[in-house]
């Protein structure tokens, strides 16, 4: 399979994720293209997990259609709220300058393109999946909620025995696995490509065009470095596999845009009413993408909140309007306690906080300057551009509050990899259960916005320098204007290729080599080897329809759910079990022998053993005495085999 005959899955790919939520920016919100296709993201997101919860309370069976239903309704209200809010007293909004479009629209392509070309190279082929633990409940997922027809968070959940589970990557993959009628993992693939690949990107532009003005050369250079980080996009598609937090983190720069305008900090004003609905809408797509996105943008919040609080009590004073200016301070107090609240409270169970600190606090800071997290390479021109970046800061050519976000998602990653372990490491990280992987994905997001000024700073000391003397000089020898513009784009399109050049440097190529080695299928595979797999793809012509597989769910047992459509005794490792369940991984081997063994069997309407031998996912031991020397009990009978993979069929019990 190529990534070209795959592409109507990536066609799937891009509606599921595009089209709810952009209906909503374009025809309810009336946004620009680029902040409509930028937010257009996490209100589908929204849109998809409201629709799951709803149409599972309703009993109502998965699809497109409460996802459909819901988004017309919602483009409907909004429509009218902002026909209410903003028929009277509100100017039209300036035309830009057609050019911009086709720099924006040149942003989103190349951008797309340099984090596509890297996170296909990981993949390798459309079919490959991740071999690594967390996927066994992922790509499970998606075949569960097929089964169940319900993607709700509420239920998903179900499937390992827990109640709640942030379900909205789950909910796009299972879409456009039923759109696209394609095997999981190539609707998995896709739809990560299109999140890594456009959304990423667009909410990189926007973020930065919301800070420094839609203007030609941040966009352009907020379009290089949103690929130009080895800690994300890939590092989530390679570490644990962590798909529902790689959509999360991806959300966070649309929302932080959003967020920017709602706090009257935007250098584009919408109505502030429309932009307070907006974010409401938002906040569903970015918690149930992943919870600890939402806590994400919540610390990022505070330098913004800040800035937008005493830009108010400024103007009020100004305006002898002491008693509204106190209001606002009040405000903020509660904002604040809210913040420490909701803090306290999404921190998990201290026994899953397992992840240690690895570094030196003063090491720690080094790898946030020098954006090479997790002892990475040195991105050199993220490095030089984010010291322009300070230079920026300092020249007061940038909000000063972007470069509190890049502090407190720097605060984030020292505390995590490298302050003692402890309550208040416990207390700052929990939240990402005190994983530096976690927290090092964050860095971009903080990174690139100061990175993006500092670029802009350079281009306008060039221009100021260099070019202006330059065209001058053209204009003296007669030079049309046509030609002048010409080569003012030409030389724009050198410093854009400088930049990307200066930025595709080892960082990024590393953690793209070290994503591709979890996506190979080859003989030794940690999770599902070639032989494995094979064996699965026979299944259907030697396991009957109904019939249940007992194996060791360590070995990647399990995913015959996902990969080969015949469900296993137990869904993933962590599974919680019956009794039944229990007995028949003690005692299987005994079943000639043992009274207890077939009546579970039956109970659990279990014929098949799937053997994958002793090489499981964290190259630990997790014995089932049940399972173990099984030809020689007398309970089963060799169907398949594959190498060192084995099918047999439960003959004990007649």
């Amino acid at each position: 399979m190529t990534w070209i005959s795959v592409t109507p899955q990536i066609i799937a790919a891009l509606s599921i994720i595009l089209v709810p939520g952009g209906l909503l920016a374009f025809a309810g919100f009336r946004l620009r293209w680029l902040a409509a296709l930028a937010v257009a993201p996490v209100l589908s997101v929204s849109l998809v997990t409201v629709a799951a919860v709803a149409a599972d309370l309703a009993g109502i069976p998965w699809s497109l259609l409460p996802v459909a239903v819901l988004t017309v309704l919602a483009t409907a209200v909004t429509a009218g709220l902002r026909f209410i809010w903003t028929r009277r007293g509100t100017a039209p909004a300036a035309a830009a300058d057609p050019a911009i479009h086709l720099v924006e629209a040149a942003a989103v392509l190349g951008a797309a393109w340099l984090v596509g070309r890297r996170l296909i190279f990981a993949f390798g082929h459309p079919e490959n999946f991740s071999q690594t633990f967390d996927n066994i409940f992922h790509l499970n997922a998606i075949r569960y909620i097929a089964e169940t027809g319900s993607a709700s968070s509420f239920s998903v959940g179900g499937m390992t025995g827990i109640g709640f589970y942030p379900a909205g990557w789950h909910g796009l993959v299972s879409l456009v696995n039923s759109l696209a009628a394609s095997p999981i993992p190539v609707s998995v693939n896709t739809v990560n490509l299109v999140i890594g690949a456009v959304v990423w990107p667009l909410g990189c532009i926007f973020l930065v065009q919301q800070i420094a003005g839609r203007k030609a050369v941040p966009t352009l250079i907020a379009a290089v470095l949103s690929g130009a980080f080895g800690a994300f996009p890939l590092l989530l598609v390679d570490f644990g596999v962590l798909y529902p937090n790689f959509l999360g983190v991806s959300l966070i720069p649309a929302v932080l845009g959003i967020l920017i305008s709602v706090l009257g900090l935007a250098r584009r004003t919408y109505s502030l009413r429309l932009m307070w609905l907006l974010l409401i809408l938002a906040v569903p797509g970015l918690g149930l993408g992943h919870p600890s996105a939402f806590l994400a943008v919540t610390a990022f919040s505070v330098p913004l909140v800040i800035a937008a609080v005493i830009r108010r009590v400024r103007i009020e004073y100004s305006n002898a309007r002491a008693v509204r200016a106190w209001l606002y301070i009040l405000a903020f107090v509660v904002y604040a306690v809210g913040v420490v609240m909701l803090w306290n409270a999404v921190r998990p169970e201290e026994d899953t906080l397992i992840w240690s600190p690895y570094q030196t606090q003063a090491q720690a800071m080094g790898e946030v300057l020098a954006s090479a997290p997790l002892l990475s390479a040195v991105s050199w021109g993220v490095l030089v551009l984010s010291l322009f970046g300070f230079a920026a800061l300092i020249l007061r050519r940038a909000p000063w509050w972007t470069a509190g976000i890049y502090l407190i998602g720097g605060f984030l990653y020292v505390v995590a990899t490298g302050a003692p372990d402890g309550d208040f490491r416990d207390l700052i990280t929990g939240g990402w259960y005190t994983d530096n992987s976690r927290l090092a994905a964050l860095l971009p997001v903080v990174i690139l916005p100061v990175a993006a000024v500092g670029g802009t700073l350079i281009v306008e000391g060039l221009d100021k320098a260099l070019w202006r003397p330059a065209v001058t000089w053209m204009s003296a020898r007669g030079w049309r204007a046509d030609m002048v513009r010409g080569a003012t784009a030409a030389a724009l399109l050198l410093m854009v290729l400088a930049a990307t050049a200066s930025t595709q440097t080892e960082n990024v190529r590393n953690a793209a080599r070290s994503a591709a080695t979890n996506y190979l299928l080859v003989e030794g595979a940690p999770l599902v080897s070639r032989d494995e797999y094979e064996l699965m793809e026979r299944l259907d012509e030697e396991v009957e329809e109904g019939a249940r597989i007992v194996g060791n769910p360590w070995t990647g047992s399990s995913l015959v759910y996902a990969l080969a459509g015949h469900r296993p005794m137990q869904l993933h490792t962590i599974a919680a079990l019956g009794p039944e369940e229990d007995e028949i991984y003690a005692d299987l081997r005994n079943a000639l022998t043992d009274p207890e063994v077939c009546p579970a069997l039956e109970a659990e309407q279990v014929g098949y053993v799937l053997d994958f031998g002793d090489q499981e996912i964290h190259g630990r031991t997790h014995p089932y005495p049940g399972l173990e020397d099984l030809e020689s009990s007398g309970a089963v009978e060799l169907v398949d085999s594959e190498g060192e993979a084995k099918l047999y069929r439960i003959t004990a019990c007649g």
